[in-house]
């Protein structure tokens, strides 16, 4: 299994998302603790898949929800109720990690980190780079003088 990492535009974060399994992602502050939690994630990804006999997908990362979003931050908590409203439910929950299936295609899946702030670099993975506006809050104080 391949694993991208990229490093958010704060500098602080690192990103880690899997090429081959499509909705399977980590974050964390250091790369080594993000290595750990990419593991984490690709097995609890695994075991979802396995527990139902299901084969894992082999489909390119593309974008899994089709709505528009605009945000300056988000909670995986509150990405939680946005999927549930999209036919996701919570199958798998701990100190790291949420794991969702979806009810209508179930064999869509989404591993996201148990985090205060979802990484926006995750959040257009998911709803795709042309349907996410990330509002940060000090680049709307503009002065107009």
């Amino acid at each position: 299994m391949k694993v991208i990492i990229k490093k958010e535009f704060d500098g602080h974060t690192y990103v880690g998302s899997c090429e081959n399994l499509r909705g399977c992602y980590a974050q964390s502050s250091s790369p080594e603790e993000l290595m750990i939690r990419m593991r984490e994630a690709i097995e609890l990804y695994r075991k979802s898949y396995a527990a139902r006999s299901q084969p894992l997908p082999h489909d390119a990362d593309q974008p899994i929800l089709d709505k528009k979003i605009r945000f300056n931050v988000i909670s995986t908590q509150q990405m939680a109720g946005l999927l549930q409203k999209c036919a996701y439910h919570l199958e798998h929950g701990d100190t790291h990690h949420y794991l969702f299936r979806n009810t209508k295609f179930p064999f869509n899946r989404l591993v996201l980190p148990n985090v205060p702030k979802l990484s926006p670099l995750i959040i257009s993975k998911i709803f795709g780079k042309e349907n996410v506006i990330y509002v940060n809050k000090k680049q709307m104080n503009v002065n107009t003088a």
